[in-house]
């Protein structure tokens, strides 16, 4: 969380007190998080989800800053980042397996292990399965969604330095709270789960 959070808040500060141009600084500031995704793979020799998205964001920030120079159009990376995984939850509604069901199966071992497997028959067999996942993405994607629309006008609206303090600091908080509200909608539905009955 240090790296993800205070690394590039400290790393953004240090850069420009040495005469390091605002975009390079931007930049530059990602690299926290970016060894924290290197460190876990190098522990456990796997790239999740997220990382594979900070990586990729870095990336881009890395392309625009070349491109355009402008500390703006770097930080509103992380607001087109945001809006379109919102996108996408909501255009996976007409699929037959909503995003974050899929996220979640991944989470828990993917498709062919037993707890995936397990995701899969209670979608199947429970109505009440399936609303919870497309309710629950549903809502992640509207939320992403405004979240993108929040952090676009941050960013152009206030210093660079307070946008960079926003994008590291807010999606946590929002993460945390669909996190918890998602678990807890889960966990209690469980609860409510019929027992099979052997024949």
């Amino acid at each position: 969380m240090g790296l993800d959070i205070v690394g590039p808040l400290v790393v953004y500060r240090v850069c420009r007190g040495g005469g390091v141009p605002e975009v390079w600084s931007l930049v530059l500031s990602g690299l926290p998080p970016a060894i924290g995704v290197l460190f876990d793979w190098w522990r456990w020799r796997t790239l999740e989800m997220v990382g594979a998205v900070v990586l990729a964001g870095i990336a881009v920030s890395v392309v625009l800053a070349l491109v355009t120079d402008d500390p703006q159009v770097v930080l509103l990376e992380s607001a087109i980042l945001t809006g379109l995984f919102g996108l996408g939850c909501l255009v996976s509604l007409r699929w037959r397996r909503p995003l974050i069901f899929s996220f979640a199966q991944a989470f828990y071992g993917g498709r062919h292990s037993a707890d995936g497997v397990e995701f899969d028959e209670d979608y199947e067999a429970y109505a009440e399965a399936r609303f919870y996942w497309r309710a629950v993405t549903a809502v992640w994607g509207a939320v992403y969604l405004v979240e993108s629309v929040v952090k676009a006008i941050v960013v152009t609206r206030t210093s660079t330095e307070r946008a960079l303090l926003f994008n590291r600091t807010v999606p946590w908080v929002v993460y945390a709270a669909l996190m918890a509200w998602t678990m807890w909608w889960g966990f209690r539905l469980r609860r409510t789960k019929p027992t099979p009955v052997d024949s």
